[in-house]
């Protein structure tokens, strides 16, 4: 009987192996005889475990006169939010851009 561990590796490696195949999961999961939704199942999982969240230096300034919440990333974008917005929306917007 496989063990958890073992599964986990061997569907990581196929997980990476479709990425690399630059084929549809449909005829990846064709060509290794898997199910599809088993193979979406852990490409699903491997995105949620694979960037692990980080804390990163934050530079408070003064409160906005306009009310808002502005988030700016050092690529250029940015998001304006209401300054009263519900803390726990704003982790999981924040995860979900991770």
């Amino acid at each position: 009987m496989e063990t958890m561990h073992a599964r986990r590796e061997s569907w990581a490696r196929h997980v990476q192996a479709w990425r690399d195949s630059g084929l549809t999961q449909v005829a990846y999961c064709q060509q290794h005889e898997l199910k599809p939704k088993a193979l979406a199942y852990w490409i699903r999982r491997s995105k949620q475990t694979a960037t692990p969240l980080t804390l990163v230096p934050l530079a408070v300034q003064g409160p906005s006169v306009s009310g808002e919440l502005l988030l700016q990333h050092a690529s250029g974008w940015q998001v304006a939010l209401p300054a009263g917005v519900d803390a726990a929306w704003l982790a999981g917007l924040l995860r979900g851009m991770a």
